[in-house]
């Protein structure tokens, strides 16, 4: 049903010297558009996140609500790091960077609603 809405997403851009050795990360299903206009204001997405992030924090293209489904994940901001569980509900600026930690073979799945496109995806070098 959800196959022509579905996006896999690697742990590495294109760009990456290392590409070739990219794994899957995320399966990203778009509920509301695969392709959104740009006058909508928002989408909807479901995401079963299978990996970790690479480490640092990073922002997003878009001001989002995150309400996490199943599973869970530990968050780690500017603030700390934090244990975000089912039924958690996360509101978050484009511009806030995180970073999230997958518990070894236990996806999460979050419904996410992204708000209008800012254009950053900023990476920091997150210091332990």
């Amino acid at each position: 049903m959800f196959e022509s809405r579905k996006r896999l997403l690697l742990d590495r851009g294109p760009s990456w010297p290392d590409y070739d050795k990219a794994e899957p990360f995320m399966i990203r299903y778009y509920l509301l558009f695969r392709k959104r206009p740009k006058w909508f204001p928002f989408n909807i997405l479901l995401h079963k996140i299978l990996k970790s992030d690479l480490g640092d924090l990073h922002d997003h293209y878009w001001p989002y609500i995150t309400i996490i489904l199943k599973g869970g994940y530990w968050e780690t901001n500017e603030n700390g790091t934090f244990w975000r569980g089912p039924g958690y509900i996360g509101f978050r600026k484009a511009s806030d960077r995180h970073s999230l930690k997958i518990p070894d073979g236990k996806p999460a799945w979050t419904l996410l609603l992204a708000g209008p496109n800012k254009g950053s995806k900023q990476f920091a070098k997150y210091s332990k």
